[in-house]
């Protein structure tokens, strides 16, 4: 049962910070923002939680999908407070908030204008902040930029790729005759 406790919150964290105009209706479809009245599907071939931890493990073909937005990885570590005991009031101290989310190889993210992909993906929710690294590949449209390292700080949308050489490949439209 704990486990169904952690999964809920885990995937809101997880799809949080794909936006920093989270909700806006107007960017619907970005990476950067999910619909949250969307119902959320996780999959994977297997679930660990270690309680002793805090941490729940997500592995093997992992998708999780919330809208039109798709995360997939080999494997998802979720780390989380633990739930404090409930008061007269039926509500606990701590209610197992997520803390950290680490999706490990072949992390690829998407949407129906944006993918972003990378070896690793670290996001800091209490931070709000998402760093991709690796073989980081962000597109959008035929528009690409790749590097090492992206840190995206999901409460203010500003990113910044670096490590090593960055390079920008960025097709104007098409002229309409």
């Amino acid at each position: 049962m704990k486990a169904a406790k952690i999964i809920l919150p885990w995937v809101l964290a997880v799809m949080l910070p794909f936006g920093a105009a989270y909700g806006q209706s107007q960017n619907k479809g970005k990476i950067g923002t999910p619909d949250v009245e969307q119902p959320i599907d996780i999959s994977a071939d297997n679930l660990e939680v270690q309680q002793d931890k805090n941490l729940a493990v997500f592995s093997g073909n992992v998708i999780a999908v919330q809208g039109q937005i798709e995360l997939r990885a080999v494997q998802l570590r979720v780390w989380y407070r633990p739930a404090g005991p409930s008061t007269a009031g039926g509500t606990g101290g701590d209610d197992g908030t997520i803390i950290r989310i680490d999706a490990i190889d072949q992390v690829f993210v998407s949407s129906a204008s944006e993918t972003a992909q990378g070896d690793l993906g670290i996001y800091d929710v209490p931070e709000q902040r998402l760093t991709l690294t690796g073989s980081v590949i962000l597109t959008r449209g035929e528009n690409v930029l790749r590097g090492n390292k992206l840190v995206m700080n999901m409460a203010t949308g500003q990113s910044r790729i670096s490590g090593g050489r960055v390079h920008g490949r960025f097709v104007p439209p098409k002229r309409k005759k």
